[in-house]
């Protein structure tokens, strides 16, 4: 051992005890004052209200650092807990704001931090229909202390039937020239039926509008028709071309002759043709089937009107008779008998 080392240790025992005992502890409290620093975190704890606590712990989980502080979470809030870089960290609680659903005359209240009327309605277990409507909307942000109202809507459909009027419907002639107060209904008119359907909108219960969706005919009105005297009118509802003072403006040929009026069971005359009011039997030799006429009485009192050649008979082909007119009825054919005509051949 060298004289040096020697006298380190002399010294080294020389050293009081207080001394040392002074040593060891403060080495022991340095320690202890580290494993502190390390140990404790600076937390900043605040809500949304404004509320706000400086913690100085070792505690770190939320649930110890609010009781810590006295700011709890209620239900519905939400809870952000940040560790920071070192022994920092904050805890910060966003409040949820107080919301009443009015549905079906019930309040449901809830508390959301944020969101819509939709999520309200989601989170009260409220579900709208297809036609109802929220108050706000359903995309209006959540306020504190917001009120929403559902409405709920139903469209209901009613059925009611209109009854549609006939007219009345004259078609002139001039066969009753020897009676001309005489009237003949041709048909007899009936009313018609609409189906209306209407749709009300119905909402919470109260009837708020009505409209008319749909108009249909169920029956189809019939006018009454009734056939009337008129001086000049034809019988035939055949057209040519135009008359002026009882001459057609264009025709080939002119015959003035006998006529008479027969009627018919059978539909077709001896051309083949059909048999109605325009048809008129003829010489066939004199004048061809399907030839157009004008026929009106030389006195112009009967007015047969334009016609079509179709129909022959023995009385005809004699010569004793110019033309036969076709009426619908034995006693029209009777009431007319026989008389002069003229007889124009259109072509």
């Amino acid at each position: 051992m060298t004289k040096f080392t020697e006298h380190l240790r002399r010294r080294f025992f020389a050293i009081p005890v207080k001394l040392w005992a002074c040593l060891v502890t403060l080495c022991c409290l340095s320690l202890t004052l580290f494993v502190l620093f390390e140990a404790l975190h600076l937390v900043n704890v605040t809500d949304s209200n404004g509320a706000s606590r400086l913690l100085i712990t070792h505690k770190t989980d939320p649930d110890s650092l609010m009781q810590l502080s006295g700011i709890v979470a209620e239900e519905g809030d939400n809870v952000y807990y940040t560790a920071y870089n070192g022994n920092l960290a904050s805890l910060s609680i966003q409040r949820a704001m107080p919301v009443s659903v009015q549905a079906d005359g019930q309040t449901h209240n809830t508390k959301l931090v944020n969101g819509t009327v939709a999520d309200a309605l989601e989170a009260c277990g409220v579900t709208l229909g297809e036609h109802d409507y929220t108050e706000p909307s359903l995309h209006t942000e959540l306020t504190e202390d917001l009120a929403i109202t559902v409405h709920r809507v139903e469209y209901q459909d009613t059925v009611t039937y209109e009854s549609i009027p006939y007219e009345t419907e004259y078609v002139y002639t001039s066969l009753y020239y020897r009676n001309r107060n005489r009237t003949e209904v041709m048909q007899q008119g009936h009313e018609g039926t609409n189906e209306i359907t209407t749709r009300l909108r119905v909402v919470d219960g109260e009837v708020e509008s009505s409209q008319v969706v749909s108009v249909v005919q169920t029956v189809a009105p019939q006018n009454t028709i009734i056939k009337a005297y008129q001086a000049g009118a034809p019988v035939s509802d055949l057209e040519g071309p135009e008359v002026v003072d009882g001459v057609p403006v264009s025709y080939t040929a002119v015959y003035t002759g006998r006529a008479t009026g027969y009627s018919a069971s059978r539909g077709r005359g001896a051309s083949g043709m059909g048999l109605g009011y325009g048809t008129v039997a003829v010489n066939p030799n004199l004048i061809p089937y399907g030839t157009k006429l004008y026929i009106t009485s030389t006195d112009g009192r009967l007015v047969y009107g334009y016609a079509i050649a179709t129909d022959t008979g023995a009385s005809l082909l004699s010569g004793t008779c110019l033309v036969d007119l076709f009426y619908e009825s034995y006693d029209e054919a009777l009431m007319n008998g026989v008389q002069q005509v003229n007889v124009y051949v259109i072509g």
